[in-house]
């Protein structure tokens, strides 16, 4: 059995970035305590249990203000996903140690935002619902309206903006562009892809070629590691799991498998993916 690892993969240097700042406030002594996260840093279950098990306090991320609300000193944690105005200053004006994790990626995608509305321009946000980055995003402004590919789009202005979250499909992005500039050719567009989502993707697309079988490594609610998951078996036509852990290997049959391919997502820790590879090479 040949195991293709595509490169580049795995964690990218958001995510590294928050985890360095975590780590930072940690190992300082003067941190204030408690310390409390809201919601998980990153899609990684493996990456948040290591934080909590240090003493970190995981609030609810899809309750934010009534979070802030309960907390009246301390250190709160801002993940990589970002955050709307409205919840930081919220937590400011508590007296809060802020401790802002946000990729500089996402927060690009903030001010983009924000200049274009102080520019009158209505927004259009392709996005997942309910996700950490788009709720962020959503709570920047009510004249941003969150959008799929099957979205109403109408009325639509002359000032009128189509962006993205920046873990999506970076075709999916481009395709719906095409699709709304048909009817509207004023239309603008912010791809904001982030540069590392583009690269893993489309190095997943050229290197799995071939595969009897892909697999990527990452955490279920991880909208790069689906994102990744879908391209693949979209475009390549491959069977493709996403998998966490080495014991989810089990539900896989490898029966008359040749060669897998392996990638991972972008908030997944390069230790998992060693320990499923070995994991493979041991049993093959």
């Amino acid at each position: 059995m040949i195991i293709k690892t595509v490169t580049p993969q795995g964690m990218c240097g958001g995510v590294a970035s928050a985890i360095k700042q975590i780590e930072t406030i940690l190992q300082n002594p003067e941190t204030p305590k408690p310390i409390y996260m809201l919601g998980s840093l990153v899609h990684n279950k493996i990456i948040v249990k290591q934080f909590q098990e240090q003493g970190i306090i995981v609030l609810d991320g899809n309750k934010k203000e009534a979070a802030i609300e309960s907390i009246s000193f301390g250190t709160i944690i801002f993940t990589a996903h970002g955050i709307s105005d409205k919840i930081y200053d919220l937590a400011f004006k508590k007296g809060l140690n802020i401790i802002d994790t946000t990729c500089p990626k996402v927060l690009k995608t903030h001010n983009i935002i924000k200049a274009k509305l102080k520019e009158g321009y209505h927004i259009l946000f392709l996005g997942v619902k309910g996700h950490p980055e788009t709720e962020g995003i959503l709570g920047l402004s009510e004249k941003i309206q969150l959008i799929d590919e099957n979205a109403d789009i109408l009325p639509i202005n002359y000032k009128t903006l189509l962006i993205n979250q920046t873990t999506l499909p970076y075709k999916q992005v481009q395709t719906l562009y095409e699709k709304i500039k048909a009817k509207h050719p004023f239309v603008e567009l912010a791809d904001e892809v982030c540069s590392a989502t583009r690269q893993r993707q489309k190095a997943a697309l050229k290197q799995t070629k071939g595969a009897d079988i892909c697999l990527v490594i990452g955490d279920v609610m991880s909208n790069n590691c689906q994102a990744l998951k879908k391209i693949i078996e979209d475009e390549n036509k491959i069977t493709t799991y996403l998998i966490e852990k080495i014991t989810d290997l089990k539900m896989i049959d490898f029966k008359n498998i040749n060669v897998i391919a392996i990638t991972s997502g972008a908030s997944t820790p390069k230790t998992i993916v060693d320990d499923i590879i070995n994991e493979l090479k041991t049993n093959k």
